[in-house]
């Protein structure tokens, strides 16, 4: 689902580099909450102390973003690269605060990076809830959650493009894992293969009508709900699937792995591949055309990327922090 998700967020932004959309990519970002709260719900559950918790969190999310802050700004000193509609400020103080996610004016798409650290806290305040009192008070948050989505002071809290709109998506993730037993329990005695193919299907059509609307609070809440219904039939229900199959292609894993270091570096491709590209296109042909070289050119930089910064900080991140006396 990551693999697709990332896909998909360079279609969205090869379509508004062509023609004026009102569609921004938000709902593959929604998929990638509901799917981090699932994933670090497991997490917890195996592991639930905060130090561990944080330290993850900050080997995992960190290191890449710095290297793409730093990549960004010696491409601005050495060939005057940039990207959006003017040159961000690449003063030493900016810098920093964008490599530490705080801003995100120099990449615009890690906006979504702050809000996956304002959900640290939150996803660890909810999963200490569900283990002392169970799933009421953490739909009780969900609920105060989206009924904030809905004001604006609130959505745009943080300065920037960041919205915090979606951010109990990661809760949801997070209950949609812990009922995984029951989840379970319950589609292999009632959903049978038939409807949950309907039921695929429909998150699917509902997904893409919402996805090309403008964002608002109603149409994030329909992503969230949609995200949740697949990945909880791809983790517990039926698994002779046919509508699911496509998930398990190793060309969509493989950019499921990458997808981290992919979604941090595409907007770079898409603009040398606007630059590239002449402007007297058709606006659906320069859209198809801006996908694909954008996905070539941003594929192979984001395998080094994962190769060589992600995976050697998360080996890191994961090392005890004392050695035990053999």
């Amino acid at each position: 689902m990551r693999g697709y998700a990332a896909l998909s967020v360079v279609a969205f932004h090869a379509c508004a580099m062509s023609w004026e959309t009102i569609a921004t990519g938000m709902a593959p970002v929604v998929v990638f909450f509901v799917l981090s709260g699932f994933l670090l719900a497991r997490s917890l559950d195996r592991d639930p102390d905060t130090f561990t918790f944080v330290r993850h969190r900050l080997f995992r999310l960190l290191p890449a973003a710095i290297a793409t802050v730093l990549l960004l700004t010696l491409a601005h000193q050495s060939f005057g690269f940039y990207m959006g509609l003017g040159p961000p400020s690449f003063d030493p103080l900016n810098v920093i605060l964008n490599a530490l996610l705080i801003k995100s004016d120099i990449n615009g798409v890690m906006w979504s990076l702050t809000v996956e650290c304002v959900a640290v806290p939150v996803i660890l305040m909810s999963h200490a809830l569900l283990r002392r009192h169970g799933p009421m008070p953490v739909w009780i948050l969900v609920a105060v959650l989206v009924g904030l989505s809905f004001w604006g002071p609130y959505v745009h809290l943080l300065d920037g493009a960041t919205n915090l709109a979606p951010l109990y998506a990661f809760v949801v993730g997070l209950l949609m894992q812990s009922g995984g037993t029951m989840l379970s329990d319950a589609s292999q005695s009632n959903l049978q293969p038939s409807r949950a193919t309907f039921v695929a299907s429909a998150a699917f059509a509902v997904m893409f009508i919402v996805a090309i609307r403008k964002q608002t609070a109603v149409t994030i809440a329909f992503e969230t709900l949609c995200a949740s219904v697949l990945i909880c039939l791809a983790a517990f229900g039926p698994r002779t699937l046919a509508v699911l199959r496509p998930f398990d292609l190793d060309v969509i894993r493989f950019y499921g792995r990458i997808s981290y270091s992919f979604y941090l570096l595409h907007m770079i491709g898409l603009a040398i591949a606007a630059r590239l590209l002449p402007f007297d296109q058709q606006p659906v042909a320069r859209a198809a055309i801006l996908f694909l070289a954008g996905v070539l050119i941003t594929t192979p930089a984001a395998w080094l990327m994962w190769r060589f910064v992600e995976v050697p900080f998360i080996e890191v991140g994961r090392r005890p922090m004392v050695t035990k006396p053999a």
